[in-house]
């Protein structure tokens, strides 16, 4: 039988990893990184959250920082940055304090929130936003939340 070293498992002290074809059912919370590479369906917390491109997370999610490359469904709250990559897909309530959106990206929002004062629960415009591969991200992005009363977005 063998047996693996503290060492090594120090590695992944304070982290979940979800591997590929693992279905989590549940609450899943880390002080410091989540990984998905299969899928969660549930509320998670952590400090750092991946998905990967073949990932998917069905619930809420809080986290002061993701990079989503697969799916994120229902209601997102990232503290920071939100980094969503050709390959991802987020659907329902976003708040983020600051986000990046690779062409190809698709957002789906019922409330769509960036910039801080969303995060420390002061009074702020949303915006409905739909997005679609096919279409110029930041252009589509920007025509939505213009739509949006007091809503200011720079030009790209």
């Amino acid at each position: 039988m063998s047996t693996m070293s503290t060492e090594k498992l120090n590695l992944a002290e304070n982290c979940v990893y979800v591997g590929v074809d693992v279905t989590f059912k549940g609450e899943i919370s880390a002080p410091d990184a989540v990984v998905v590479a299969g899928t969660i369906e549930g509320d998670v917390t952590g400090r750092a959250v991946r998905i990967a491109a073949n990932g998917a997370i069905k619930g809420s999610l809080v986290a002061t920082d993701a990079d989503v490359r697969g799916i994120l469904s229902e209601k997102v709250e990232i503290k920071q940055f939100l980094y969503l990559h050709s390959t991802g897909r987020i659907e329902g309530n976003i708040s983020c304090g600051d986000i990046q959106v690779e062409r190809g990206a698709v957002i789906v929002a019922t409330a769509f929130t960036v910039g801080n004062a969303a995060l420390a629960g002061k009074p702020t415009k949303t915006a409905n936003a739909e997005v679609h591969p096919t279409e110029k991200v930041a252009h589509v992005v920007q025509l939505k939340l213009q739509a949006a009363e007091g809503v200011s977005v720079p030009k790209a």
